[in-house]
């Protein structure tokens, strides 16, 4: 089955390529709502499609509504299959089945880690940047602000799991303190443009693993949601401003946010801050 994850996948494949393909199955295959809408977005896209087939998935009827709704504003609704026989959303019992499932999309990416220098001879600055990788603190990070580029170099995007599991370490360093918010936040614009301006399979398998972190995506796999705090959502608003933060970006974590506002309501006014970012973003003029 492909899944939600897997069908953002391959959203981010078709954003890279195959620039003539003409018909999209992906029916039966437990996607749900806001994954749909990512994959149509992608697909609205190639000028040469004719066909997107998404039925027997779990929608929902108001997710098949919000679909159709979509493709006719697009003035493509005759590209949108039949819906008529959706599953409905997943019930909680479906989604723990799936929460002990591998991901597909596991397949599609060889996951590497951190990168690793070989050899005995590891200078100083590079042991200390790895030490705060792994274990991100506010003194390491003060101390390392002469050393930012060697912590982008150090960030992987083929592993997005580690990748999104250590911006949300970083961005709980997030403080009031001027000084020290500003260290926080050039942290994370250099991992964030490091981990987005890649290939768009890669910033989508980030951003997929991220939106499960944040309760925002069932899970497929190992990953599970974090227990977020304000500040690491106003860290996402700062990046969701920034240049290398694409459009097509926003409107992923839009999508998701969108339909699963009650996932950040604990954390208050910082959601309702990221939520309008995002929404502002999608609709800014490029």
């Amino acid at each position: 089955l492909v899944r939600s994850e897997g069908a953002i996948a391959l959203a981010a494949l078709l954003r890279d390529g195959m620039p003539i393909l003409k018909e999209l199955n992906l029916s039966f295959g437990e996607i749900t709502e806001a994954a749909a809408l990512v994959v149509a977005q992608a697909a609205l896209e190639k000028p040469d499609m004719e066909k997107v087939l998404l039925n027997g998935n779990c929608l929902g009827e108001d997710g098949c509504e919000a679909l159709r709704d979509m493709m006719d504003n697009m003035d493509r609704g005759d590209m949108l299959g039949s819906l008529s026989d959706d599953e409905g959303e997943l019930d909680d019992e479906e989604d723990d089945a799936s929460d002990e499932e591998n991901g597909e999309c596991e397949d599609i990416v060889k996951e590497n880690g951190l990168k690793s220098e070989d050899g005995p001879d590891k200078s100083q600055s590079q042991a200390e940047v790895r030490t705060f990788l792994s274990s991100p603190t506010a003194e390491q990070l003060f101390q390392l602000k002469d050393m930012m580029s060697n912590i982008q170099q150090q960030v992987e995007a083929s592993d997005p799991d580690k990748a999104a599991e250590l911006l949300l370490k970083i961005s709980l360093l997030y403080c009031e303190d001027p000084e020290d918010r500003t260290t926080v936040l050039e942290t994370i614009d250099l991992v964030l443009k490091k981990l987005l301006s890649g290939s768009s399979l890669h910033s989508y398998r980030f951003l997929s693993t991220l939106l499960v972190m944040m309760g925002l995506l069932k899970g497929e796999g190992k990953v599970k949601k974090a227990l977020l705090v304000p500040g690491q959502l106003l860290c996402l608003e700062h990046a969701v401003q920034q240049d290398y933060f694409s459009q097509h970006h926003a409107s992923l974590l839009y999508t998701f946010l969108s339909r699963n506002s009650d996932a950040l309501k604990p954390c208050g006014s910082a959601a309702e801050r990221l939520s309008f970012a995002l929404e502002k973003k999608c609709h800014t003029q490029q």
